[in-house]
């Protein structure tokens, strides 16, 4: 049948097009596939969708398809027009078998990929998914290890194999004899396959061509994210990343947008800047101490706030941060800026919010717009050391720290004898213990940053004893993971508290994101949310205070300093949350690449750049669900150019324009 039909094929257009068009519907029915897989694995968020909505998601998703397929095409059409080329012999034969089994192999392989990312980050592949492709071994070893990603990847050889064998036997059919055409029909056609291949490639017979905003056809956002194609949004973004000019989501740096922005950050940020350009401002601390103390910010690998007792959670994974925060001041509407920690450690050190696109940590020509915490303490004479129990060159992480006043490293090889949790690094115990017997060697008055490492796939634990839930699955061993990094927590605690240093300390114990990203939702606050912690009991006394403003990282900086008795030039995204007007609820930007968010309670605004902008009521059950834009457009108008300002400021300073 499938011979007979490519013969038919081959009677009514000339091979060189009828090759390629058979291609072309070849991809269209893979990508259908793998579609359908995405689905089936995400079936549980779909479950009560209507049959004529899935239809409709391949329906759109063909579109996609077809602009991706057309972009592969284009290049290799033009080649084999020239008349030189002889489809018929054995070396075009080799060279088409060989470079389209290729090309399809990695399609496949992104799309098998695809399914894992979107389950962790909620989105199909964008820039992100290669932003630690400078770091190849990590980058495969950080692949290869996510949950169930060997089921699937299993089935990528025999999908490759079973394409190369149809390819095969589609080229014995089409090519089976010499061109007979003449020219003037062939000229025509040739002509007519070109204009449908950049009709394809735009994806629309209108004036604007396709993009993903049109992926966007319901209220269900999985069934939305089925429509488009991994690879699809994979090149869009990387191309929309290393293009020249402005970046979408941070809107026209024009000067007039540029000194708007300004002025609504300088409002929301409630401060009095020392130049016209920055946001540099000088402090008053409401604190006398009399002395300078020492600072450890402890930087926790992936602590969700979902899995924290002090903060609601029955798991009973974190018993030893819950019995520090009863003694300490803790923060329970805290959020992450972003979902991946060379978002994070800008945020927590720097005060810096993420940013769509390049992670300013590895961004070559970026500027700084901040003071981190090492260059305002440096102002006091403060020793700034930063330890890290994996390859501190890991994202530019050392280049980054040093450049933004960072004295001192320590690295996996600074720990000897520490044993290795996987290929990440070495377990947090170990490089805790290592480091509070040298805490006392360390000039004072010091401030210790140290990222912990073991929370992360492959979820790796020392011993059994720290297999409080015995099951294989992909919760049970987080769980066990995150009840192991809280007992080395706990024996951090344990050792420096015998220290004399202990009681001029304070300590700082934050996430650098949260876990896991669920799906159901594009962009939801629940997977910000994370722990923050100051526990420093010979200073500010032991009895548990709670605090219930709104925050993020970037108020960490602004926060401990006023604490510690500071008075200094800040130049910082946040604000102290402590001083915060009883009236003020205080607000939160969170971001996931082209998805902005601002939490200014009761009200959440989302915006998803080129898409849409949604506002929901944070007081609401399942308030995702609902909508509220319409019915409070004033408000949903000031958060959108809080939230607009806030970003586009960002971004504009860290081009280089001003510091």
């Amino acid at each position: 049948m499938a011979p007979s039909i490519f013969k038919t094929i081959r009677s009514i257009m000339p091979e060189k097009i009828s090759l390629w068009l058979a291609v072309y519907l070849i991809g269209l029915v893979s990508f259908a596939l793998f579609r359908a897989l995405f689905l089936l694995f995400h079936f549980s968020l779909i479950d009560t969708a209507r049959a004529a909505d899935i239809a409709e998601a391949f329906i759109i998703g063909a579109r996609y398809d077809t602009v991706t397929l057309c972009i592969m095409i284009l290049p290799f059409f033009l080649i084999t027009i020239w008349p030189r080329i002889k489809m018929e012999s054995n070396s075009f034969r080799r060279f088409f078998l060989l470079t389209v089994t290729i090309i399809f192999c990695l399609f496949f392989f992104a799309l098998t990929a695809d399914i894992k990312y979107f389950d962790n980050f909620g989105s199909r592949l964008n820039f992100w998914a290669i932003e630690y492709a400078d770091s190849p071994a990590m980058y495969f070893y950080s692949i290869f290890n996510i949950t169930g990603f060997w089921y699937l990847i299993a089935a990528w050889p025999g999908a490759t194999a079973i394409l190369y064998i149809i390819l095969r036997k589609i080229y014995r059919s089409l090519i089976a004899d010499k061109q007979h055409a003449g020219p003037g029909r062939l000229v025509i056609s040739y002509l007519l396959f070109l204009a449908l291949l950049i009709i394809g490639i735009r994806g629309s017979f209108g004036a604007k061509p396709l993009d993903w905003g049109t992926a966007i056809f319901g209220h269900n956002q999985v069934l939305n994210q089925s429509a488009l194609n991994g690879i699809y949004t994979l090149t869009h973004s990387i191309l929309e990343a290393s293009a020249e000019g402005e970046a979408d989501y941070a809107g026209d740096l024009t000067p007039e947008n540029i000194s708007a922005a300004r002025t609504d950050v300088i409002k929301m940020l409630d401060i009095t800047p020392v130049d016209s350009t920055s946001l540099a401002h000088k402090t008053v601390s409401r604190h006398q101490i009399g002395f300078r103390p020492n600072v450890v910010v402890v930087i926790m690998e992936s602590w969700s706030g979902e899995w924290i007792g002090a903060l609601g959670s029955k798991l009973g994974v974190t018993p030893h941060f819950d019995s520090l925060a009863a003694h300490g001041i803790l923060f329970t509407n805290f959020y992450a800026n972003g979902v991946r920690t060379n978002r994070g450690i800008p945020a927590v050190l720097c005060s810096f919010p993420s940013l769509s696109g390049r992670a300013i940590m590895k961004r070559y020509a970026a500027s700084l717009p901040f003071r981190s915490l090492a260059q305002v303490l440096g102002d006091y004479d403060y020793h700034s050391i930063f330890a890290y129990g994996g390859d501190i060159n890991f994202d530019n992480m050392e280049g980054f720290l040093r450049a933004s006043g960072y004295q001192q490293f320590f690295s996996e090889s600074d720990f000897p004898g520490a044993p290795e949790l996987g290929k990440w690094g070495l377990a947090d115990d170990a490089v805790f213990k290592q480091l509070s017997q040298r805490m006392n060697s360390f000039p004072r008055p010091f401030q210790l940053g140290v990222m912990t490492i073991s929370n992360h796939d492959p979820y790796m634990i020392p011993d059994d004893r720290f297999k409080i839930y015995p099951g294989s699955d992909p919760e049970s061993r987080q769980y066990n993971v995150l009840y192991y990094t809280d007992w080395a927590l706990g024996q951090f605690i344990a050792e420096t508290r015998q220290l004399p240093l202990f009681d001029s300390t304070v300590f700082v114990f934050v996430a650098d994101h949260c876990a896991h990203q669920y799906p159901k939702y594009p962009l939801a606050p629940d997977n910000f949310h994370i722990p923050l912690l100051i526990y420093a009991p010979g200073i500010l006394g032991d009895s548990g205070v709670i605090v219930s403003k709104t925050g993020s990282q970037v108020d960490i900086i602004p926060t401990v300093v006023d604490l510690l008795g500071l008075s200094p030039t800040l130049y910082s995204w946040g604000r102290d949350l402590l001083s915060l007007p009883s009236d003020d609820p205080g607000f939160a930007v969170i971001v996931g690449e082209d998805r902005l968010g601002l939490i200014e309670p009761p009200y959440f605004f989302f915006d998803w750049v080129k898409i849409g902008k949604y506002m929901y009521d944070m007081r609401a059950t399942d308030y995702l669900e609902h909508d509220i834009l319409r019915d409070h457009s004033d408000t949903a108008a000031i958060m959108e150019r809080r939230l607009a300002s806030y970003i586009r400021l960002a971004e504009y300073l860290s081009r280089g324009r001003s510091k």
